[in-house]
């Protein structure tokens, strides 16, 4: 089996440019054959493996990948139950957002450029879930990296998409540095990169402290750049200039889950090194801004994405709160209905050729299966039983009000019921009232885009329904604590939420635009539209001191480094030639006494080496 998980993480990495090759040269849409097969393969070999690991199977195996001196690099897989669930949701969800895309990317010139690229970002994934060591897993973190960059930028002809893709790859490559800093002081004060070796000398306290705790916050660091959290979220929100599909597979099941995977599967490490606090307000806040932003927006997956990085801050929540499996649960539930809600949100921008909700209206008499589907995203999104949100949303506002910090309490609250105000207010603005001119001309989607979206919504059930199941895959010891009391709280202010929602954007009983004529609530309005104006700031900071810091310094090395050689050069040559002018006398006597005396110099010289 070890050799099949292998097969499934190269086959797609290495068969990426081989689907390009082959299709370019015969059929375009070749290409789309190859990825599914392909991806198909590696979900199916990833459903066995979770299916073993289930039944008491780990499958361990590792090899020396180089080594220079004393120093061996190892590569191998190490796959237990956390790492089986996210290997299997991330091949299975790649699986059907591939099959989703040949309705999506219908009338796309170049499919090939596309399931190339796609493929090699789910086998990068896939690798990075089975990687038994840091290094071998942050090989795949950085492939991974790259792909969405190309996947982002896909539409590279449009300036918007280019500078987004290139605004992705810059914040993560940011982040990335200090996840490779604290990779690096890690294995110098262990010894070792292997992931279940360090979680168990962190048990022992075999690792000093302060070490663990500086390496823990770097790594950190990299996490929060790839599950786009505060400060270093804005490339998330532009992300959205890359196809639908590829928005499905970047913030639902792959990418953005990278940085809560990481913490996860060192949660030893990272409990012992005492950064949990840390984790836990960078989470909340995150979380607060991002379904705040939700709130006003206008663009569809705009808000989707903010809701992303809102369920992303939950997640980390979670793990900061000191519960593993809360955290990772909830990764699973978010992946199934994310995915869902952004794949549903594709068939309306695809037939609607619109992206601004607020311009939509009545898709529910000409979408009505989308509009059903989208309706159980949002229903599980929001947290409503029995979809798989109720019971990991509810956990992580309980782990918050356990952690005892008020604050993130209230951010984790805040953030858990304005869900539901934020997720009617887009289906309702989508989908009700009387269609628009650009809802007219729609129609409902084809049967290949609507049957993977289809087996979301039932997945989205199934993991409600066998949640404790899925807890006991991640942790055998942990349950899902039930806090009627705050239940209650969470459910009525839901419940006024909803009201809200209903009364503005079904019923339409104000207007909002006369509300935003108000000039607290502009100023409101603005603040949270534009998240804090945290891309502002960074964008300030960034040309005011990176820039001027960097300019600085190049301007220093090229006037006392570059100019002092240039000149030297000249200055040496000028050198040489005043003391070299000085034998050209003219005189042939003295030529020939050089010449002479310098023959004699050489012949003494081959006598002594022989």
């Amino acid at each position: 089996m070890e050799k099949l998980i292998y097969l499934s993480v190269f086959l797609p990495i290495f068969g990426a440019p081989l689907i390009w090759f082959i299709s370019h040269y015969t059929n375009k849409w070749l290409s789309w054959y190859m990825s599914l097969a392909i991806t198909g393969f590696s979900a199916l070999v990833a459903l066995t493996t979770l299916w073993n690991v289930v039944n008491g199977h780990i499958y361990e195996n590792s090899f020396t990948w180089f080594q220079f001196g004393d120093v061996k690099v190892p590569f191998g897989i190490y796959v237990d139950g956390i790492s089986a669930l996210i290997y299997a949701m991330a091949a299975f969800l790649g699986f059907l957002i591939v099959m989703y895309s040949r309705g999506y990317m219908e009338h796309d010139e170049s499919p090939h450029r596309f399931f190339m690229k796609v493929t090699f970002f789910i086998g990068s994934m896939l690798g990075l879930t089975v990687s038994d060591n840091i290094l071998a897993l942050f090989i795949f973190w950085e492939f991974m990296g790259l792909a969405s960059y190309l996947l982002i930028a896909y539409w590279y002809y449009k300036d918007s998409a280019a500078d987004a893709g290139l605004k992705a790859f810059l914040m993560t490559k940011f982040a990335d540095g200090f996840f490779l800093a604290g990779l690096v002081l890690l294995w110098l004060v262990t010894g070792t990169l292997n992931i279940q070796e360090i979680n168990h000398m962190a048990e022992l306290a075999a690792i000093p402290l302060f070490a663990a705790a500086a390496s823990a916050l770097l790594m950190f660091g990299g996490a929060v750049g790839k599950s786009a959290q505060f400060p270093l979220f804005p490339w998330l929100l532009d992300a959205m200039e890359g196809p639908t599909p590829v928005s499905a597979l970047i913030h639902a099941a792959t990418m953005v889950n990278a940085g809560v995977f990481l913490v996860g599967r060192l949660f030893p490490f990272y409990e012992y090194s005492g950064i949990l606090y840390v984790i836990m307000a960078i989470g909340a806040v995150s979380a607060f801004i991002a379904v705040l932003g939700a709130t006003v927006h206008r663009e569809i997956k705009k808000i989707i994405a903010f809701s992303t990085m809102e369920n992303l801050g939950l997640m980390f929540v979670g793990l900061g709160a000191g519960s593993l499996a809360a955290g990772l649960f909830h990764l699973v539930s978010h992946a199934t209905f994310k995915a869902l809600l952004f794949l549903a949100a594709g068939n309306v921008i695809h037939f609607t050729h619109e992206k601004d909700a607020f311009k939509l209206g009545g898709l529910l008499k000409i979408m009505p299966v989308t509009a059903a589907l989208f309706l159980i995203g949002i229903l599980s999104l929001s947290g409503i039983p029995p979809f798989s949100g109720f019971y990991s949303k509810e956990w992580i506002v309980h782990e918050a009000k356990m952690a005892g910090d008020p604050i993130v309490f209230a951010f984790v609250l805040t953030a858990a019921v304005l869900t539901i105000f934020y997720g009617f207010r887009l289906w309702f603005r989508i989908f009700t009232g009387e269609p628009t001119e650009a809802a007219k001309h729609a129609r409902e989607a084809y049967p290949i885009m609507l049957i993977p979206i289809g087996i979301l919504a039932v997945l989205t059930f199934l993991i409600g329904l066998f949640h404790k199941q899925i807890v006991e895959i991640i942790d055998k010891h942990a349950h899902i604590p039930h806090d009627w009391a705050l239940t209650i709280l969470v459910f009525s202010l839901m419940a006024v939420a909803f009201f809200m929602a209903w009364l503005l954007y079904y019923n339409r009983v104000i207007d909002t635009q006369q509300l935003l004529r108000d000039p607290i609530l502009a100023i409101l309005n603005k603040t949270f539209y534009n998240a804090f104006f945290v891309d502002h700031i960074l964008r300030w900071l960034s040309k005011n001191f990176v820039v001027e810091f960097l300019a600085f310094i190049f301007h220093w090395i090229d006037r006392n480094v570059y100019d002092y050689i240039v000149n030297g050069v000249a200055k040496t040559a000028l050198w040489a030639w005043e003391k070299a002018r000085v034998i050209q006398t003219g005189n042939l006597i003295h030529y020939l006494t050089i010449f002479v005396s310098g023959a004699i110099i050489l012949y003494y010289l081959y006598l002594v080496i022989l």
